[in-house]
């Protein structure tokens, strides 16, 4: 399996730390996003990759058994200091291709990369909940 954090980061106490910009080049080369924010939060905001897994920290130390132990994993959350000590975990437990994303949400929106926001449409007079790219938010629909 190619490194495909070699020359990226700053390594700090053996633990890789990836810019924004950084960790979204290593998810489109297969690395997976964990985000350890509440589900709610996930839900209103997102990252936009092709693969994400939702892990609250508060829930954490019970679910670390069900990542993939043979990925990239990127552990991220809205400002990168809640998923820092689930990165650290997680190496503690034998995990060894992680990362946390540095500044999390808030640097990532920063460098402009893509994100989805939880959109509530009225469709037919029902309620309709979905994902929808930044700019593609409809102004005049109600959002969550």
């Amino acid at each position: 399996m190619k490194d495909i954090y070699s020359s990226k980061g700053n390594t700090i106490n053996g633990l890789k730390h990836l810019s924004a910009t950084e960790a979204y080049e290593c998810c489109k080369l297969g690395a997976i996003l964990i985000d350890v924010r509440e589900e709610f939060m996930s839900h209103l905001k997102s990252f936009d990759v092709p693969e994400i897994l939702i892990y609250p920290l508060r829930t954490f130390r019970e679910d670390i058994s069900q990542l993939p132990t043979n990925r990239y994993l990127i552990f991220v959350d809205a400002t990168g200091v809640k998923s820092r000590p689930a990165m650290e975990y997680a190496s503690e437990k034998g995990f060894i291709t992680i990362a946390n994303l540095a500044g999390g949400l808030v640097e990532w929106e920063r460098d402009g990369l893509p994100t989805l926001t939880y959109q509530k449409l009225l469709v037919n007079g029902r309620n309709k909940c979905q994902f929808v790219h930044k700019d593609e938010v409809n102004k005049d629909e109600t959002l969550l």
